[in-house]
């Protein structure tokens, strides 16, 4: 815990932790905001299209942007206008019905100063804290998000019920305003950079910067797979919870169990040392699969529970120890824009899986799928760890 004993830190994990709550109550209240508008199930896809197309687009932008200025001012820029897009659309919400096309592009807003956000967030951790805490600062942001993953949908879940959605992403929009005010209040030291460069050539250093280690690009791959397949169990876990189990509350109890892993095995990533953080990291996300698996092989609700429990463990663990990797291998310099290709990377997989899921299941069946794809997910990470340069790289450089 010697990462609070620094105060920037301390005002960064205040700001991140009460937006992570804000940020996981957005899913249930937009959902219910936009059904009760349109009464329309492609209306709600096209709305978290938006948000996923916007952060896609602007990603790589974002991460040249966050290394070319302070990235404080980056993320603070960022959280600015989440905080006004969220405001305006609390406000539209609580006062009638507002057209789609207004709900379309206060997302798309949303998804573009997340591309910025993203890439600096992953940058910025080694400014707060000294070294020797990093890896802890990193653990227990993650265990701060795994948090407000079961916090944050019980309390959106009350206040559509109580009050309607607008006032949902009003407190959204509220936890951007407490991220703004600890972002102002950080003091960073500004680092000198080197002479800027056009934009392609910056984008290009990251680029090259990325590509010339190969245990990175490799392991973004595998997880483009990963998350391909991930996605396939986001779509069909709450469809095979109504078919096979008892519906909404077990998959509730499922997202819940996850949640609790992830936050515990936060804290255990906190006391982690080891020379070569991949041959435990690796490992131990394979326990994501145990949920896909369980579900698939028709077990008991309380083995699937357990099993989410492990995967949502064993996925923070293996989070924890690669973005201290990236931070202690990659220049700080650069660290922004290697990072976007990284998100990008990752993330490109996603809406494919989402987008097949559904034809997928319906040609061979949900749980035959969910049980391929729990497979599939480990082989992917098998594959990385049988990279020499994955499984033999160091702590630190």
């Amino acid at each position: 815990m010697g990462a609070f004993r620094e105060r920037n830190f301390r005002l960064y994990f205040v700001g991140q932790t009460t937006s992570a709550v804000g940020n996981a109550m957005v899913p249930v209240a937009l959902a219910f905001a936009i059904l009760r508008l349109t009464h329309s199930a492609e209306d709600l896809g096209f709305v978290f299209t938006a948000e996923a197309v916007s952060q896609l687009t602007f990603l790589l932008a974002g991460g040249v942007i966050a290394d070319r200025i302070p990235r404080r001012l980056a993320l603070l820029g960022s959280d600015t206008v989440r905080f006004a897009a969220e405001a305006i659309l609390a406000a539209f919400l609580l006062g009638g019905r507002p057209p789609l096309v207004v709900v379309l592009l206060l997302v798309f807003i949303q998804g573009a100063a997340s591309a910025l956000f993203m890439p600096a967030s992953s940058a910025v951790v080694p400014a707060l804290v000294d070294d020797s805490h990093l890896q802890a600062a990193n653990s227990l942001l993650q265990t701060a998000s795994s948090a407000a993953s079961i916090i944050g949908p019980a309390l959106a879940g009350v206040l559509v019920v109580t009050d309607g959605p607008g006032w949902a992403i009003a407190a959204d929009a509220a936890s951007y305003g407490v991220s703004v005010a600890t972002l102002a209040l950080l003091r960073i030291e500004r680092l000198e950079r080197g002479e800027g460069q056009r934009f392609f050539a910056d984008l290009r250093a990251g680029w090259d910067e990325f590509r010339s280690r190969d245990w990175y690009w490799k392991i973004v791959i595998g997880f483009a797979v990963f998350n391909l397949l991930f996605a396939v169990y986001i779509v069909l876990g709450p469809v095979a919870s109504l078919r096979f189990y008892s519906g909404a509350k077990s998959w509730a109890i499922i997202a819940t169990a996850a949640g609790v892993g992830s936050v515990i095995g936060g804290l255990f990533s906190t006391k982690i040392r080891v020379r070569h953080p991949m041959r435990v990291g690796l490992p131990v996300v394979m326990l994501f699969s145990l949920a896909p698996l369980a579900i698939g092989g028709g077990l008991p609700m309380a083995a699937v529970a357990a099993a989410a429990a492990l995967g949502g463990a064993g996925l923070v663990i293996f989070s924890s120890l690669f973005y201290t990797l990236i931070q202690r291998h990659v220049p700080e310099e650069l660290l922004s824009r290697v990072s976007a290709y990284d998100w990008f990377g990752s993330l490109l997989a996603l809406p494919i899986g989402l987008a097949i899921a559904a034809p997928l299941a319906g040609a061979i069946g949900i749980r035959p799928l969910l049980f391929a794809s729990g497979l599939l997910e480990i082989a992917s990470i098998a594959a990385m760890l049988a990279v020499r340069s994955v499984r033999n790289l160091e702590e630190a450089p």
